[in-house]
């Protein structure tokens, strides 16, 4: 099980050929070796090569699922750390001749060497975590344990196998050496080296120089009890038994990963191309629950363009027919620009009346009041069904629509409007409608954004299905407070009935689910309008039980022909909602 993974992401969906689960996992590695380092270091998947790192960006392995995640996490931190730690520039420049001619170690062992470096080096960066930030430290038990403790590791240290003085000897002792089942008198000089790599000598240790120092130590420490002959007999290899071959085979393995060569899984350069687009994108990825035992990931963005717009896209004349109605809207909003003011004169009590004041001696009504009536703040998410059915001119009636009350929005005080937009995508581009997953992209703030943005609807297109309640749900828990409006408002604009071709959300389970939601916007006092925008009347008739089922009242039926209905009925609302202000 994945115990530290299951705190950050949903572990239902592990899936290592979803481009959606590979971008929701880097981004949670990306997040979390940025909290460790302080720096912006790119983690991505791994397209060539076995090495986790070049000094700038940390690489993973696609093969993730429930029992790697944990140690995935662990060997990018780890990683990491070198990033930010070691410098590898020196390290790579005292793997030249500098290892020959300033520490005088013979060009055969230079491989050795630089290995027992990266070993050093390895307990350095490890202890900055340990000491750092101990919150990560299950990550690294999970990526030790993996690495380095098995049995078969843990059974051949108790044995007489590999006592006799050889590099693989020394390797298998040394890189072991903090096993429980380690034994120092199995060869000379293990007790020498454990003294160089105790917690407070690695304490010592401030920096890569440093690190090499301590290796070289090590070197010279075994170097002299290593026999010439290594590994013969009579001029031949001594041949291994079956437990020392597997035990070599997993030393290699511990000495690939001190060496930070990790054969690992690797991704299609145009599968890494969309997954570093979504773990890049202002998106965020979450896995809605549907229930204690599934859930839908969902996408939801910022990024609204890059799943809703084509260039084949021409909605031109809308736009502009939309500000020409907007422009309308306006002038008929205008009035929420001003405050009503009523003066109440001849009262007991309120502000003096200096004017009054000779009249002191036989009048009372000296005072006056005055009475403010200004219009409530409103705040209106409008809500737009994208999916396929909607292509159009049912599309060209919604986006004139939204767009008028957008731009009145922009100009008139205490009413704002935003503008998302929902549909279903296949991150995977299979032809398979089961792969469908929803997308609740935000398009428009007029708090945040000027009338030109509204141009960019230009090339807005239709988006796959309708997962209706998900993304409606998720809009509910992103509304403002009631702190500053005293008025919050969904307009939902549909036409059909919510289906995103899932067994998890079906015709019937989504409709029962979108009920609910609604539900939920009624306990939380937002005003709900939903429409309904049909071009046949049969297909109305059809739908219209279903639809009052999930929206009760809330349902309007209109035809696309009459969609000013939805202007109109903002219209009457941000002029009807007034408030006594003094």
């Amino acid at each position: 099980m994945a115990k530290g993974a299951a705190y950050w992401m949903d572990l239902r969906h592990f899936d290592d050929e979803d481009p959606i689960f590979l971008a929701q996992v880097q981004r949670g590695i990306t997040n979390f070796v940025k909290i460790l380092t302080g720096k912006d270091i790119p983690v991505e998947y791994a397209t060539s090569g076995d090495s986790m790192t070049d000094g700038e960006t940390v690489y993973i392995a696609s093969n993730l699922k429930e029992d790697t995640i944990d140690y995935t996490v662990g060997l990018a931190l780890h990683e990491a750390s070198h990033v930010l730690l070691t410098d590898f520039a020196y390290l790579n420049k005292e793997r030249g001749k500098v290892l020959e001619t300033k520490w005088n170690i013979p060009k055969e062992d230079v491989d050795n060497v630089f290995t027992l470096i990266n070993f050093v080096e390895d307990k350095r960066i490890d202890h900055y975590v340990y000491s750092t930030a101990p919150g990560y430290q299950f990550y690294y038990e999970e990526l030790y344990r993996k690495s380095f403790y098995n049995s078969i590791v843990d059974d051949n240290l108790k044995t007489d196998n590999f006592t006799a003085p050889t590099w693989d000897a020394y390797f298998f002792r040394i890189i072991n050496i903090f096993n429980r089942n380690s034994d120092l008198d199995k060869l000379p000089g293990l007790k020498a080296v454990r003294d160089l790599l105790t917690y407070n000598q690695i304490n010592e240790l401030k920096s890569t120089q440093d690190s090499i120092k301590t290796a070289v130590k090590i070197y010279n420490i075994i170097k002299q009890y290593i026999q010439e002959e290594e590994e013969k007999e009579d001029g031949e290899n001594k041949p291994l038994n079956n437990q020392e071959y597997k035990t070599r085979e997993q030393v290699e393995r511990q000495k690939s990963f001190i060496n930070s060569q990790y054969r690992k899984k690797r991704v299609h350069k145009k599968v890494k191309e969309q997954v570093n687009k979504l773990a890049n994108s202002d998106t965020k990825i979450n896995n809605y629950p549907l229930s204690q035992s599934t859930s839908i990931p969902t996408l939801i963005t910022k990024d609204w363009e890059e799943y809703f717009t084509s260039p084949f896209g021409h909605n031109e004349e809308a736009v502009n027919k939309g500000l020409f109605l907007g422009k309308q809207l306006l002038k008929k909003l205008k009035v929420r620009n001003t405050v009503k003011k009523d003066i109440f004169e001849n009262q007991k009590k309120g502000k003096l009346n200096s004017s009054k004041l000779y009249q002191a001696l036989f009048n009372e009504n000296l005072f006056y009041r005055v009475e403010k009536e200004d219009y409530k703040n409103v705040f209106i998410h409008i809500s737009l069904d994208l999916s396929g059915s909607m292509r159009g001119e049912k599309l060209t009636q919604t986006i004139q629509t939204a767009i008028a009350i957008a731009y009145a929005a922009c100009n008139i005080k205490g009413f704002d409007v935003e503008i998302s937009l929902r549909g279903t995508i296949d991150p995977n581009k299979t032809k398979h409608s089961s792969n469908q997953i929803p997308v609740l992209a935000y398009a428009f703030n007029s708090k945040k954004d000027s009338t030109k943005k509204l141009q960019r609807f230009k090339k807005l297109t239709t988006c796959g299905m309708t997962p209706e309640g998900i993304c409606l749900d998720q809009i509910r828990k992103n509304l403002p407070s009631p702190s500053y409006y005293q008025e919050v408002y969904l307009v939902n604009i549909s036409d059909g009935l919510p289906n995103i071709s899932s067994a998890s959300y079906n015709f019937s389970t989504a409709i029962n689910h979108t009920a609910k939601v609604v539900n939920e916007y009624k306990k939380d006092n937002i005003g709900l309008l939903s429409y309904f925008i049909h071009d046949t009347w049969d297909k109305t008739q059809k739908a219209e039980g279903t639809f009052k089922t999930m929206y009760g009242k809330s349902a309007k039926y209109i035809d696309i022909n009459n969609m000013s209905l939805v202007a109109n009925t903002i219209n009457n609302l941000l002029l009807s909602n007034t408030i006594k202000v003094f």
